[in-house]
């Protein structure tokens, strides 16, 4: 690198600023200096600027294609993720029909589709799934993808509540209070209330007190100790499919 004034030939070079108005091409491969005797300013060369220049951009173009590389690879994992439950709901699989309808039902993952929604739910109720059945019942009270059926919607309510589903007991309180799908009933409201009030459900604790001073005595005896029968129930299944725990010798 010349340090002699091309002007005056000092060899009392410093370097000097870089301004604004300095060329692009000056920036990345010059060194500025300036004369201290005859202030003349003047660039040089420098070798180390393109090595560091090339160096970054090596960098660049290597961080690019490994982000572009783990998107791919994203994208790739999220496609068959959802194409999973696709195959598996194809072939009878409960649980990924389920899982299939929830995300149509809220657009996870796919555009949302109420009628996919409601296929898969079918599908999955038809087999026992308990969710299943109570988002299948939802969508025919509401008609969300099916024709709308309060009968059925009952239906199949009625069977998520009566296998525990804390919700589907509430909606089913709800149906029994206003006679949606089915007579009237408010005993019968107040016992899937006082069912899903002890599953923590703060709606059916509101709905079920509203209902205290609405009916008799001996209702509200007999339905209370319908809920605790009930309650065993629903219990039973679930304690006889837990396994027990091991007995230390």
């Amino acid at each position: 690198m010349s340090r002699i004034c091309p002007q005056c030939g000092s060899t009392q070079i410093r370097t000097a600023r870089l301004h604004a108005h300095d060329g692009v091409r000056h920036v990345l491969l010059h060194t500025p200096l300036r004369c201290r005797d005859c202030r003349h300013h003047f660039w040089t060369f420098n070798p180390v600027k393109p090595v560091l220049l090339l160096l970054a951009v090596g960098v660049l173009v290597g961080i690019t294609a490994w982000l572009a590389l783990e998107q791919s690879e994203t994208v790739t994992t999220a496609l068959s993720d959802n194409s999973l439950p696709h195959a598996r709901a194809a072939a009878g699989d409960a649980d990924a029909q389920l899982r299939l309808g929830l995300h149509y039902a809220e657009g996870d993952g796919v555009i949302q589709n109420d009628k996919e929604a409601a296929k898969w739910f079918e599908q999955a109720a038809q087999q026992g799934k308990t969710d299943a059945q109570y988002h299948y019942g939802l969508a025919l009270l509401r008609g969300r993808g099916v024709v709308q059926d309060y009968r059925a919607a009952f239906s199949w309510i009625e069977k998520a509540a009566q296998s525990g589903h804390a919700k589907a007991q509430f909606d089913l309180g709800e149906l029994y209070r206003y006679g949606t799908g089915t007579a009237v009933d408010k005993p019968r409201a107040y016992l899937w209330f006082n069912l899903a009030a002890a599953q923590g459900v703060e709606a059916a604790t509101k709905a079920r007190d509203s209902l205290v001073w609405q009916l008799q005595p001996e209702q509200l005896a007999a339905m209370q100790q319908e809920a605790r029968r009930l309650s065993l129930s629903i219990a039973a299944p679930s304690a006889a499919a837990t396994p027990p725990l091991p007995v230390a010798p």
